[in-house]
């Protein structure tokens, strides 16, 4: 979704009737291949919408509408294919905020509102253990929160706290290091980014998330900020601009300042003799227009034959785990995964390098449920394997 795009959204009841019904969003939505009902495609949900806000027969928000849209894992790849030029994605958002505000969310983004509020992040966690995952590094005490260094490092929850996801922020601290990266994290200063909530339609919520982290990031005096979760990158490029109003802060993904280090020559690649192909993160690909600095590792590293799938940059497939459909609805969810693990053994590959922590986790359920001889890796670690 280009920026000029974004800024066509209009509101909900505007969008809904510039729909011309064509269908071509269905082709391109994963939640309409594993469902297959007319009303769980974009197509069909714009209408409902239509019904219920702009045509003002609302009362009562019907539970399976909300079911429906609690469903979209907020890819944006229908976004991509309107010929209309919907910014469906903003869409989406708009009517969860709406449904939040009716008080017929699911419960299950109640629950994770709870959570979020009590612990600041997705977990049952203490937010004090941020860095229990450094513990495996040579100095974990040197990642502690320390102001007026050159980068700090967004860890994200689930980095933060799942032990599979952990050895993304694991190889991302140990080439930094190697690199002679002067660099930190927050620590347990640092909260949920606040993409759960905003996905969730607790929009005000989600601010005061978003707040308190810019204001530590300001505290610290950090002008730099990496972040290895797609979409911990998105809310602090697009979702925290008013926070941000008059600071100085470079946002930048890890895979686009990774690039840059081995473009300057700090971090010297072997070679590695693999077979690999990219899987486009949402957030990071279609929605914020990441696709080479990835691209540009995994080709910097000697020995390694890069195969693209059918299906990728803005047209890449979901890879289930977005939008909190998990939360809602798990089965779907790896439905949806196991159409792009068709896809990755489509290709030969002997490893799928992904840049997303969920995406990897959604990806490494299907393959493992598929038997296939494939790895799942985060580019962090492919970096790691080839240093």
């Amino acid at each position: 979704m280009s920026q000029e795009t974004e800024n066509l959204y209009t509101t909900l009841e505007k969008e809904s009737l510039i729909c011309a019904r064509c269908g071509y969003c269905r082709t391109d939505c994963p939640t309409y291949k594993v469902i297959g009902w007319e009303s769980a495609s974009p197509r069909g949900k714009v209408s409902l919408s239509r019904e219920i806000f702009a045509h003002k027969k609302q009362g009562d928000l019907p539970e399976d509408f909300v079911q429906r849209i609690s469903q979209c894992t907020l890819c944006g790849a229908c976004s991509v294919a309107c010929s209309t030029t919907i910014d469906l994605r903003t869409l989406w958002l708009d009517l969860r905020k709406r449904i939040a505000e009716s008080g017929k969310e699911p419960k299950a983004y109640k629950k994770l509102r709870d959570t979020l509020e009590t612990n600041k992040n997705i977990t049952n966690f203490s937010n004090d253990d941020r860095l229990e995952w450094a513990q495996d590094l040579d100095e974990p005490e040197s990642l502690e929160p320390r102001s007026g260094a050159d980068v700090c490092y967004f860890v994200g929850c689930v980095s933060s706290f799942f032990p599979q996801a952990a050895e993304v922020p694991l190889a991302t601290a140990e080439i930094l290091t190697k690199a002679g990266c002067d660099f930190t994290t927050m620590g347990g200063e640092e909260w949920c980014c606040g993409f759960p909530l905003l996905g969730a339609g607790f929009v005000n919520d989600a601010q005061k998330f978003i707040r308190h982290n810019v204001e530590k990031i300001k505290e610290m005096g950090i002008h730099t900020l990496i972040a290895s979760c797609p979409s911990c990158y998105h809310v602090w490029k697009h979702d925290s601009a008013e926070a941000l109003k008059g600071y100085d802060l470079e946002i930048m993904h890890t895979t686009e300042y990774l690039a840059h280090l081995i473009k300057e020559g700090k971090i010297e690649l072997n070679e590695l003799d693999e077979v690999v192909t990219y899987h486009d993160p949402c957030d990071l690909g279609r929605n914020s227009g990441i696709y080479d600095a990835p691209r540009e590792i995994i080709n910097s590293i000697p020995g390694i034959k890069f195969v693209e799938m059918a299906h990728n940059k803005e047209y890449s497939l979901c890879c289930g785990g977005g939008g909190n459909l998990q939360s809602v609805d798990p089965e779907n969810a790896a439905k949806i995964a196991a159409l792009r693990v068709e896809e990755i053994q489509a290709t030969g590959a002997t490893i799928v390098v992904s840049a997303c922590q969920q995406c990897e986790q959604m990806l490494t359920a299907a393959i493992q449920k598929a038997n296939l001889p494939i790895r799942v890796l985060d580019i962090s670690q492919l970096i790691l394997e080839a240093l």
